[in-house]
């Protein structure tokens, strides 16, 4: 069983608002001492917590030069495959796929066979993985336009 020190360490060290584990939670439950120490940092971060929270005129120029930066797009951010390009890079893939499927001699090791039909089936796989993590800004916009419809 751990001690009161062991579990005010492991409280201190969580994040804010992150969640108390169940072995944390069921020693304050039982410990009237921790219990106590754990409500006076509560309090304690509630009284010095307006201080962090003032408000900042919108015209500030740090608030402005974050949203110029935001808003501006770096040369990492733009898509250098056109997306025309990823679609007819996809369907020669497949088709080639399909070629290899016709063309395989029927007499030839089938462990050979399997093997390629899994390199093939995990190179499709990655090559989608990548057309949609490159693209997806397009697929956020696509989902956001049919979840909200803008009026």
């Amino acid at each position: 069983m751990k001690n009161c020190n062991d579990v005010m360490e492991e409280y201190l060290s969580l994040d804010k608002g992150e969640r108390i584990p169940l072995g944390i939670t069921l020693h304050l439950l039982a410990c009237k001492k921790c219990r106590a120490q754990v409500r006076l940092l509560r309090r304690a971060e509630k009284s010095t917590a307006p201080d962090s929270c003032r408000q900042t005129a919108l015209d500030d120029a740090a608030i402005l030069a974050v949203m110029n930066k935001i808003t501006t797009k770096s040369d990492s951010q733009k898509n250098p495959i056109s997306l025309s390009k990823w679609i007819i890079g996809g369907i020669l893939m497949i088709l080639l796929f399909i070629a290899f499927s016709v063309f395989a001699k029927p007499g030839a090791n089938h462990f050979i066979t399997v093997y390629t039909y899994i390199e093939l089936a995990a190179l499709i796989t990655a090559y989608c993985a990548l057309f949609i993590r490159s693209n997806m800004d397009f697929f956020v916009k696509k989902i956001n336009s049919k979840i909200s419809p803008t009026s």
